[in-house]
């Protein structure tokens, strides 16, 4: 159990892939202190919204403001499909088509999540955004989150996030698991598969060693 036999056996923060829809930081967690989002309107109508979420879990999505409708239906993203409008000086965003590898909460091709972005004063912006799908929940829930201004000047220039733990990290996960595979064959070291990633660091002991 919980073996890296390729990348895809990592979670998706091992990955550098963090970014999701709904973004809602977890009360407590590291993208609850330290996340920020940018919001940028272009002169042709569309919004692209900036997210950096932990530690360098950066992305971005662009919502389509021109009214037009969503994606067909077999065309599945990542992200889902934004499309947004103004109800006074209320954003409200429509998502859906999300693919089936999406996974908010067990949610995933179903899902279908309402953003309302609305500026509660000079410094304060607050994000509610309702989320249903028939077959993980009963009924459809809201969630809250308030954001507050940044330094306009300070944070003038964007630097582009960079997970590098990840890129860094999970080459020496995947070495360091061929090399128990390797020290097993050789009969230096226990079966791999009776090896618990998840209790790593927590007293147990370098089965290489």
């Amino acid at each position: 159990m919980n073996r890296y036999h390729g990348p895809e056996d990592a979670s998706l923060a091992v990955r550098c892939l963090m970014g999701r829809i709904p973004e809602v930081a977890n009360l407590g967690g590291v993208g609850d202190r330290i996340s920020f989002r940018r919001i940028v309107q272009t002169p042709g109508g569309g919004i692209t919204m900036f997210y950096d979420v932990g530690q360098g879990q950066g992305w971005q999505r662009n919502i389509v403001m021109d009214g037009s409708p969503h994606l067909p239906a077999g065309v599945r993203q990542w992200y889902g499909d934004s499309r947004g409008r103004w109800e006074g000086n209320t954003l409200v965003v429509d998502v859906t088509n999300f693919s089936p590898k999406t996974n908010f909460m067990g949610s995933r091709e179903n899902l279908h999540v309402v953003e309302r972005w609305t500026r509660t004063g000079p410094d304060t912006l607050e994000y509610a955004v309702t989320v249903e799908d028939p077959t993980v929940w009963t009924r459809p829930w809201t969630a809250k989150q308030e954001f507050t201004l940044q330094n306009d000047q300070e944070n003038r220039i964007y630097n582009e996030p960079r997970c590098i733990e990840g890129n860094y990290g999970l080459p020496g996960l995947l070495h360091g698991h061929r090399m128990e595979d390797l020290a097993f064959a050789e009969g230096r070291g226990p079966d791999p598969r009776t090896i618990s990633t998840v209790n790593a660091g927590d007293g147990e002991r370098d089965p290489l060693q």
